[in-house]
């Protein structure tokens, strides 16, 4: 009878090694393999897939402190982990604490993302002192985390010294108006934090003069948010004095404030000597017609700003005719935001003629503004005619099957539209086969949504389209009361198109056999990156069957 010891990891040949490695997961080899002893430190090192372990997402699995110890003890000798994802993982203080001393010794990780934890203003305090001394780190999220006005203090000190951060998220931490002050005193002298994000936080109308005052004296700061924060015609009014003379900030979010119109007139004279902003987003506002008025103004003069969010702002059927007359002259704005807005058909006439002659506009979004069937016929005159728009949102415009011809009329001979959202618009399965009509010769569109408009039986006709259809990579059929029958015709189409990367039919009436035809073909498709199919009343068994048929496509990612 034969005696044998087995053979201990240790003394294994690397290329053994290698071989377990390969059948462990990256989490069992930092957390199991890594630290053992020297040699497995040594072979590690050397081995493929660890030295291309760059990014480690762990969001939303429940670590707590003790895991981000463990997590820790792992990084703190890492030299491969530039990225950390620790979203809405219960991490408190004393996680916080861990992972302020892998800063202190790590020269590898540029981006941590803390953000949704529970840190607290101690968490915060361990995380600054780190950051004294730290110089790799460069982009820190830690929205979310209850920080509070002496976590935020903490941090401010940090900025003061630190040398290396670019990006620090603060959003919805209680920072409060002192919060914004400490900020503010650090901006004076940081010259190296190019993006501030702290929406959400209290910070008024005193804050942003604070973070105002910062701005005349910073060189460095280009994109600040200030979402959501109270901030009302005053604030606004400091922000203005700020920018006037400003050269670096290149875009700002006042989005969801209680800006008027005053507010929108200091900003617009502001714009008129700034030549640096290049994206302003006041979405969600109240600047009314007359604030857009302000605002057209100088879009016929200003060369810089070319991203102008006004979505939701009660501007209403006299305001956007006012920006129209102004998008004829200005030729530097290519993404304009009027969702929300009161519009209707006839306002969009306007916009409709301004787009004929505009050159430089690409993207414009029209979405709940009633605009109708007549507005998207007017729509699609201009698009025969317009050479640069790329992307159009129209959401939520009732526009009704006629509207669907309309554009399906100009997608057949368009060279230039990419994206287009048609969601919740009532088109119904008769606009659902115009569209696809079209789509069987267009080029160039690559991105179509028709959520939430009935198509129910008009799915065949889309399928159809796909089978010859050779550019559309991404659409949209969301909450369409597509049943098993219209998932075997996007089945067949399946089976034969090589362009599509991602289908979501989410909310549908899909069920067992739907799932079951649409794996039978996705089998050997090998473009299709993303099917989504949450929502459709499948049994879990028929996932399991359907999972199983789909193992060897490893590139499609199912959602259930």
């Amino acid at each position: 009878m034969s005696h044998k010891t087995p053979s201990s990891l240790l003394s294994l040949p690397v290329e053994l090694v290698y071989h377990i490695l390969d059948n462990l997961d990256q989490l069992t080899i930092l957390y199991s393999v890594r630290n053992v002893c020297t040699r497995l430190n040594v072979i590690t090192d050397t081995y493929y897939r660890y030295q291309t372990l760059t990014t480690l997402n762990l969001g939303a699995n429940g670590i707590g402190d003790e895991g981000t110890k463990q997590l820790t003890n792992v990084l703190i000798n890492n030299m491969t982990i530039i990225a950390l994802y620790l979203g809405w993982n219960q991490i408190g203080e004393k996680g916080a604490q861990h992972l302020a001393n892998v800063l202190i010794h790590n020269t590898t990780l540029a981006t941590l993302d803390l953000g949704s934890n529970q840190i607290g203003q101690k968490g915060a305090q361990h995380l600054a002192n780190a950051l004294t001394n730290n110089t790799t780190l460069t982009t820190l999220d830690l929205k979310g985390n209850g920080i509070g006005i002496n976590g935020t203090q903490h941090l401010a000190n940090a900025l003061m010294k630190n040398t290396t951060l670019t990006t620090l998220d603060l959003m919805n931490n209680k920072i409060g108006v002192d919060g914004a002050l400490y900020l503010a005193n650090a901006l004076v002298h940081n010259t190296t934090l190019f993006t501030l994000k702290l929406a959400d936080n209290a910070i008024l109308n005193q804050g942003t003069q604070y973070l105002a005052y910062a701005l005349t004296k910073n060189t460095a700061l280009t994109t600040l948010d200030l979402r959501n924060n109270a901030i009302q015609d005053n604030g606004a009014q400091h922000l203005a004095n700020a920018l006037a003379n400003n050269i670096t900030l290149t875009t700002l979010s006042l989005r969801w404030n209680q800006i008027g119109k005053e507010g929108a007139q200091y900003l617009a004279n502001a714009l008129t000597k700034n030549t640096a902003l290049a994206t302003l987003d006041l979405m969600g506002n109240k600047i009314a017609a007359d604030g857009a008025q302000h605002l057209a103004n100088i879009l016929t003069s200003n060369r810089t700003l070319v991203t102008l969010d006004l979505g939701w702002n009660q501007i209403g059927k006299e305001g956007v005719q006012l920006l129209a007359n102004a998008i004829t002259k200005n030729t530097t704005l290519t993404t304009l935001d009027l969702m929300g807005n009161e519009i209707g058909a006839d306002s969009v006439q306007h916009l409709a003629n301004a787009l004929i002659n505009n050159t430089t506009l690409s993207i414009l979004n029209l979405a709940d503004n009633d605009i109708g069937n007549n507005g998207a016929q007017y729509l699609s005159n201009a698009l025969a005619n317009n050479t640069t728009l790329t992307t159009l949102y129209i959401m939520g415009n009732r526009i009704g099957v006629d509207g669907a011809q309309h554009l399906a009329d100009v997608l057949a001979n368009n060279t230039t539209l990419t994206t287009l959202d048609l969601t919740n618009n009532e088109i119904g399965a008769n606009g659902a086969q115009h569209l696809a009509n079209a789509l069987i010769n267009n080029k160039t569109l690559v991105t179509l949504d028709l959520g939430w408009n009935k198509i129910r039986e008009g799915t065949q006709y889309l399928a159809n389209t796909l089978t010859k259809n050779t550019t559309l990579t991404t659409l949209s059929l969301v909450g369409n009361e597509i049943t098993q029958h219209g998932a075997q015709y996007l089945a067949n189409a399946l089976a034969k198109n090589t362009t599509l990367f991602t289908l979501n039919l989410a909310q549908n009436y899909i069920l067992n056999q739907g799932a079951q035809s649409l794996a039978n073909a996705l089998a050997n498709n090998t473009t299709l990156i993303t099917l989504i199919l949450t929502g459709n009343q499948i049994e879990k068994q028929r996932i399991e069957d359907a999972m199983e048929i789909l193992k060897a496509n490893d590139a499609l990612k199912v959602l259930w």
